[in-house]
């Protein structure tokens, strides 16, 4: 094994490892299970999927309209918990979109912040019960589906199969 797959590997077991740690932290009560019947390891493979950019069973897209509200970790509109990308993306990723109205482009999660206590409609992807991975916000795009600007993995691709830098 040469030394860049061995600091692969390590970069993907923090990464992992730091999702458990975020995905736990999130249950104050110590139980395995959250109150909207998502289980740890689904929490789990639910935040590992946001992060590379996975549709299980295909981006299948819904709609759902609703207040947007924020506990001070995650957004939700009703009891759905809806993900935009790993909280480093959207605290220091710039909106492409005025998505709050306010007449400035803003931090993506200054933009999200505008939006608490409104009635917004969103159309994403269900991971599971109560977890949606959000594609569009009030008709705007949001992220293409298929792999975000987070995932990074098409460089990886890129990188190792003998093409330099560009794509095939």
């Amino acid at each position: 094994m040469n030394k860049k797959m061995l600091v692969g590997f390590l970069i993907v077991g923090l990464l992992f490892a730091a999702n458990i740690g975020i995905v736990s932290a999130q249950f104050d009560d110590g139980a395995d299970v959250a109150p909207d019947g998502n289980g740890l390891m689904q929490r789990f493979m639910n935040r590992v999927r946001d992060m590379l950019g996975v549709c299980q069973g295909g981006a299948n897209l819904s709609e759902l309209s609703g207040i947007l509200t924020f506990d001070g970790t995650n957004y939700f509109i009703g009891d759905v918990e809806l993900h935009f990308g790993p909280v480093w993306y959207i605290t220091t990723s710039d909106s492409a979109i005025d998505y709050d109205g306010d007449g400035s482009l803003e931090l993506i999660s200054d933009e999200l912040q505008g939006l608490v206590g409104s009635e917004i409609t969103v159309e994403g992807h269900y991971q599971s019960d109560n977890w949606m991975s959000v594609f569009t916000i009030n008709g705007e795009l949001y992220r293409e589906v298929g792999q975000p600007i987070w995932a990074s993995q098409h460089q990886w691709r890129w990188r190792n199969n003998g093409n330099g830098n560009g794509p095939n």
